[in-house]
């Protein structure tokens, strides 16, 4: 403390010197988006599981067949809390059940009896881990899935089209602009990569971390867009706030590396951000989350938004 009053020390972060490498004429690889039959029935597939249907029928059950049960467990003659169904629809071969469960069904059929032997794994639910029990099971129903005749008649069904050559080729087409949309940002993570290894820069510390802070606070925001609190996802996942910031760590150092090398380029192109730029951002954020130009205006820092077109100008100009 001086006579003037108190003198203060503070350690700051101050922002990094970039040492550009190339950032013209990179080369990368991208794929070409080929879309053969087999990947159009793979396409179609959800159309045919949705469209089937579970028929019953009069034979011994077997994998892929949904069987109809009451089913009750015992451990030691006396039955346990939470084994017990009626009515309740398995199919076999989905693994749904303990092991051993539904292979013990195949070969069943309806109206049979059966007493089947299980142990439960080591990690189940405390009371029941590696106990072994025994499930008495009525088997009610055998059902097996009825697949639609594909034609187009089907296609009128599940689509807009009148026949199944058209719904096919709209499916190709649908496959191969997300494989090309695919191959464009992969070809784009491959450049930009490029770019962050030919820079020079040392990164402080602090950076990260204030980068780390909004992918953390980014994430529990998405967490409570679906209805979920940040700290019953890290239960669930049996993870620490500390162990999923170490895990986003090197994810957030990559955000920090690209904004650094992406602002240099920007300043060596000497790029400028206009106030149409912006105009024309706020018209197009407006249409996306329909909202009016003033609400964007009102919730949007416009230096930030200044600072967000830049960068992404001088990301299409190196991808470009």
């Amino acid at each position: 403390v001086g006579k003037d009053g108190l003198t203060f020390k503070a350690l700051v972060s101050v922002r990094p010197e970039v040492k550009l490498g190339a950032y013209k004429g990179l080369t990368a690889s991208k794929d070409v988006a080929k879309v053969t039959d087999k990947d159009v029935d793979e396409e179609l597939k959800p159309y045919i599981d949705r469209a089937t249907r579970l028929v019953s029928v009069d034979r011994a059950a077997q994998n892929g067949d949904t069987v109809v049960i009451d089913f009750e467990g015992f451990d030691n003659g006396e039955a346990f809390d939470g084994g017990k169904g009626e009515n309740y629809d398995l199919k076999l071969g989905a693994g749904m059940f303990v092991p051993g469960f539904e292979e013990q069904l195949v070969g069943a059929k309806a109206g049979e009896e059966k007493d089947l032997d299980i142990t439960f794994p080591e990690d189940y639910h405390p009371g029941l881990a590696g106990k072994a029990v025994v499930f008495h099971v009525k088997v009610k129903e055998v059902k097996e899935p009825q697949a639609p005749v594909v034609d187009d008649e089907f296609a009128k069904d599940v689509s807009e089209f009148e026949t199944m050559d058209a719904f096919r080729k709209s499916l190709a087409e649908k496959i191969a602009d997300r494989r090309s949309k695919q191959a464009d940002a992969d070809f784009e993570n491959q450049v930009l990569e490029q770019l962050i290894e030919n820079m020079e820069c040392e990164i402080p510390d602090g950076m990260v971390e204030t980068q780390l802070d909004k992918v953390m606070d980014e994430y529990a925001m998405r967490m409570q867009s679906q209805g979920m609190a940040m700290n019953d996802y890290l239960k669930m996942m049996g993870m620490t706030p500390e162990m999923m910031r170490a895990s986003a760590k090197p994810s957030a150092l990559r955000q920090v590396q690209l904004e650094l090398a992406l602002d240099a380029v920007a300043a060596a192109e000497n790029m400028e951000i206009t106030d149409e730029d912006c105009a024309k951002e706020i018209t197009k954020l407006a249409e996306q989350y329909n909202l009016t130009e003033d609400q964007v205006k009102a919730a949007v820092s416009m230096d930030m938004l200044k600072h967000d077109l830049r960068l992404q100008k001088a990301n299409e100009f190196v991808v470009s």
